[in-house]
């Protein structure tokens, strides 16, 4: 009997021992289940921070360093959006123009349009200066042409880039001298075919002057956010359309031909300094040429260090 006893005790104790080695073993599958999920969602964790830092670097420091003022990149914050699919290209772009913020993120895949822009202000101002001041006394057509070709369509054609990449003030500044150029092809182009004076008149002019004297002023005074070269340029731009209207309303043909002319060139001069620097300096990725930043964080040159 007491072998019996012994026997029962010693397959019980086995048991035990037995339940307590595969409760064991559960736990410890439990626990490296536990630590194989925490580890997924530490891989998780570092892809996703990964894909923020690329996304980050996909941003252009424009977007990134840009706070409140005429050079900001863009008034709206980056919103994380489902793109849908689309059929056409015609139907994508028109649901990225309605929906402004997932252009951020393309920025970069559009070119710096600020070299056109200044190529055709400074090659419009120049040659109409040129003639204003009589260097160039014959009425050439051509150059009215000029004035439509470069300080009509191709300053447009710039002011609307520089909308796409969110920078206010060189956007605005193309466009409005690019339709003030556009006016003037129409009106002295029309009355010179026409051999009258019928739309521009004597009477007319100084106001005409005057109301474009008026839109550069705050031209002006947004370029004071940026550079030294953007500042002198409105400026003078702003003072030949004082110079003008003065001149009109006085009938002064020195303010009207010489003085005016004068300040044309010295504006399209500059102009073509600031097209050279934005060239070279984007080629070089550094400023060999100085543009003398007054905003540091509000730069046109965003494209340098």
């Amino acid at each position: 009997m007491s072998d019996n006893n012994s026997n029962k005790s010693k397959e019980i104790k086995e048991d035990e021992e037995n339940n307590k080695e595969e409760k064991r073993q559960e736990e410890i599958k439990e626990e490296e289940k536990k630590e194989e999920e925490i580890k997924e969602e530490e891989k998780k964790e570092e892809e996703i921070k990964d894909e923020k830092k690329k996304d980050e670097e996909n941003i252009p420091e424009e977007v990134r360093k840009s706070k409140n003022g005429p050079m900001r990149a863009s008034r709206r914050p980056l919103q994380e959006k489902k793109i849908p699919k689309f059929e056409d290209k015609l139907s994508q772009l028109l649901y990225e123009i309605k929906n402004y913020s997932l252009l951020v993120n393309k920025i970069d895949t559009y070119a710096n349009a600020l070299p056109l822009g200044s190529f055709c202000f400074s090659i419009s101002f120049i040659l109409y200066g040129f003639y204003e001041a009589k260097i160039n006394k014959e009425i050439d057509p051509f150059l009215y042409f000029i004035l439509l070709l470069f300080g009509g369509f191709g300053q447009i054609i710039s002011g609307i880039f520089e909308y796409i990449k969110g920078r206010t003030f060189p956007a605005n500044l193309y466009l409005l001298y690019g339709i003030y150029f556009t006016s003037i092809f129409y009106f002295y182009y029309y009355d010179t075919i026409n051999n009258t004076s019928m739309i521009l008149t004597d009477d007319i002019k100084p106001f005409f002057y005057g109301a474009w004297a008026v839109l550069s002023l705050p031209i002006f005074v947004g370029s004071l956010q940026s550079n030294l070269f953007f500042v002198l340029q409105t400026f003078f731009a702003f003072t030949f359309f004082i110079v003008r209207c003065i001149g009109e309303y006085k009938n002064s043909e020195k303010l009207n031909e010489l003085v005016s002319g004068i300040l044309e060139i010295i504006t399209g001069f500059i102009s073509l300094y600031i097209c050279i620097n934005q060239i070279i300096n984007e080629a070089l990725k550094f400023r060999a040429i100085p543009s003398i930043p007054i905003n540091q964080e509000n730069d046109i040159d965003i494209n340098t260090k």
